[in-house]
């Protein structure tokens, strides 16, 4: 009987940091697929940017918390191009960064804020409409 055991060392392996790593390659893969949505928009293609926001979403759910990506997606789904493209440019002139559910969780809660104002009894309004 035989008792050899096989092993195969790859000596190719990427490593945790870095461009490299598997965070760092999925960065990438969002940013593109930001850019993508974007040139659409530019371009003036709803249904391409239709697409590229679907793909954005589903690659990475966690960024359908960012508020301009929720605006843009609202826009987009009421065929309102202007606006997408408006929210588009808005997302750019904040840097073109995407928050993600992470990010969101780190601000401090509303009525921490609220309590730091000196007691404010009534809570921010919020604008759902896109």
């Amino acid at each position: 009987m035989d008792t050899s055991f096989s092993l195969r060392i790859d000596g190719n392996v990427k490593q945790w940091g870095g461009n490299n790593s598997p965070q760092g390659d999925r960065h990438n893969r969002r940013r593109q697929k930001l850019q993508v949505l974007l040139q659409a928009l530019k371009a003036g293609e709803l249904d391409a940017a239709r697409l590229a926001f679907t793909a954005l979403i589903n690659f990475d759910p966690s960024v359908s918390f960012d508020p301009y990506l929720h605006k843009i997606g609202s826009a987009l789904q009421s065929s309102n191009l202007y606006a997408a493209q408006h929210f588009g440019l808005e997302l750019l002139s904040r840097g073109g960064q995407l928050q993600s559910n992470s990010a969101v969780n780190e601000t401090k809660p509303v009525t921490k804020r609220i309590d730091a104002l000196g007691g404010a009894v009534s809570l921010p309004r919020i604008d759902f409409s896109a």
